[in-house]
């Protein structure tokens, strides 16, 4: 918890999984979660991508894993998450956390809960640290 003069917030980060048949970028991310080039949510998607890609550097927000493998996966994202990891072979694994005191987008991003699969590209955005 923070306290701040006049007000009181309460910060939560969520820690990300990423699992990707492509080595991951800005672009590919930014198609991957369904934002589109010239929409209406173009600036929200790029800060967002941003933010995760600087995220990545991080690491994972309350455990002292330094890269992904079967076990370290399993017990932060689950089961599901780390046999996901192991049939991928070959795939590119990132994780890291974003917190509700970035952007509006991100702040969205860290407070919801969610999957994203696809055949090539998984986001496992449920670990949330509230």
């Amino acid at each position: 918890m923070k306290i701040r003069m006049g007000f009181i917030t309460n910060s939560s980060s969520t820690n990300f999984l990423i699992i990707s048949k492509e080595e991951l970028t800005e672009d590919y991310l930014f198609k991957k979660l369904g934002f589109v080039q010239g929409g209406v949510l173009e600036e929200q998607g790029r800060q967002l991508c941003s933010s995760i890609m600087d995220a990545i550097n991080g690491g994972l927000r309350y455990y002292d894993y330094d890269t992904p493998n079967y076990e370290s996966i399993k017990e932060v994202f689950g089961v599901k998450s780390a046999m996901l990891f192991e049939r991928k072979e070959g795939y590119h694994a990132y994780w890291g956390y974003t917190s509700s005191d970035d952007s509006p987008i991100t702040q969205f991003f860290t407070t919801d809960s969610f999957e994203i699969e696809d055949k090539d590209f998984y986001l496992n955005g449920r670990a949330c640290v509230w």
